[in-house]
């Protein structure tokens, strides 16, 4: 038992459960402690309480009792920082979701907690602790693409009325208590893909690329004060050109899929029901395949291995950190300055707000790109 990483959870409920229904096999780990303010509300409550592991309302009255050397934060956005902070200080490494914060001011309060402590923090951006995209980032980083020239990706995932309604901050801006929120298709659940493009450029396996120029389109069909569609392009500073298109007010499911075009080779990936491999196509003809993707709810606790296994090796490179992280922050950073458009013609179907013709025509912003500027997508649509 000694030798198990010990490990707590801040917010068991929602995504967290995944976190606790993990720990409690994991052949590696112990669940130290959980904290939550509803603990009640977990279907694992029962397992927890016959396995002894202790329930807390608060991370601080955790560690007035407790150590873990991994604390997992699954809390919402607007606590993240505050929570990785508390576990830092009390010589946790930490594991937070995404995203790192809603506030770029955050940064630094990280780096300082970071330093202190000696420890690390990581930030649960999927596909950055997936193998393959670590075989195709290194491949990049080789030269074998050579200069990159354009990244986009592309998801269309429906959220029902009842996703806005599962927590008082979905959809916000800012809690009642005033605390930075910002939550968007493209801060959550879109996240992943848009950090994505930033992560396969950089220079390192835990770097990304810089931002230099920002454009947006922002809209919402349901009644949030965020946005749930988005069509954003950038520019890093290297030159490449940055396309990411989402939303979730689509009638049709569609992706996660991406192109990267490289002077020497395309990469593709669609996720076709989740069987879609990643393929790099070269212009000699050849093609290397990098397999698949994990986009299943199981799939996307590979990270909490990884974590886990920096624990035990000091020597492990943790993938994506809070640095690696602080290129999505900086991009959300700048759409708040974007104005957020209503789309006009939204229909109520089965419990989802739903534009009609909206994937055709974002799809056509996708696989054109170079034939629109910020024409605005609602006049694309006539609305």
């Amino acid at each position: 038992m000694a030798d198990l990483v010990s490990v707590v959870v801040a917010g068991i409920n929602g995504y967290g459960s995944g976190y606790v229904k993990k720990l409690l096999t994991h052949k590696q780990a112990l669940l130290a402690g959980v904290v939550d303010n509803a603990p009640e509300r977990s279907p694992y409550l029962p397992d927890l309480r016959e396995r002894g592991v202790p329930v807390y309302h608060s991370l601080r009255s955790f560690y007035k009792e407790h150590h873990a050397d991994l604390a997992v934060i699954a809390t919402p956005i607007h606590f993240h920082t505050v929570h990785a902070l508390e576990a830092l200080t009390n010589g946790s490494h930490v594991l937070c979701e995404k995203p790192l914060s809603a506030m770029e001011n955050d940064f630094p309060l990280w780096e300082k907690a970071v330093k202190e402590a000696q420890r690390w923090a990581a930030i649960g951006f999927n596909w950055s602790f997936s193998k393959t995209v670590h075989a195709l980032k290194r491949d990049r980083m080789a030269g074998m693409f050579g200069r990159a020239k354009s990244l986009k990706t592309l998801v269309f995932w429906p959220r029902n009325t009842a996703y806005y309604q599962r927590s008082d901050w979905a959809g916000k801006r800012f809690s009642q208590q005033g605390q930075a929120i910002f939550d968007s298709i493209a801060n959550n659940a879109a996240a992943h893909f848009l950090h994505h493009l930033l992560y396969v450029l950089g220079d390192k396996i835990d770097t990304c690329a810089n931002v230099v120029d920002i454009d947006a389109e922002l809209y919402r069909a349901n009644p949030i004060e965020t946005f749930d569609t988005c069509i954003l392009r950038a520019k890093t500073d290297e030159g490449a050109a940055l396309l990411f298109v989402a939303s979730h007010a689509t009638e049709e499911e569609a992706g996660p899929m991406f192109a990267l075009e490289f002077e020497k080779a395309t990469i593709e990936y669609r996720c076709n029901n989740k069987t879609g491999h990643v393929i790099a196509y070269f212009k000699d003809g050849s093609t290397k395949v990098y397999g698949r993707l994990g986009v299943t709810h199981d799939d996307s606790f590979a990270k909490l291995d990884d974590c886990i296994e920096a624990v035990i090796d000091p020597n492990k490179t943790v993938p994506c950190t809070y640095e690696t992280a602080f290129a999505h922050v900086q991009i959300i950073e700048q759409l708040k300055q974007h104005p957020i458009h209503e789309f006009a013609n939204v229909k109520q179907v089965d419990g989802y707000r739903v534009v009609p013709g909206l994937a055709d025509a974002l799809l056509e912003r996708y696989e054109n790109p170079q034939q629109h500027g910020f024409t605005p997508i609602k006049e694309t649509l006539k609305t």
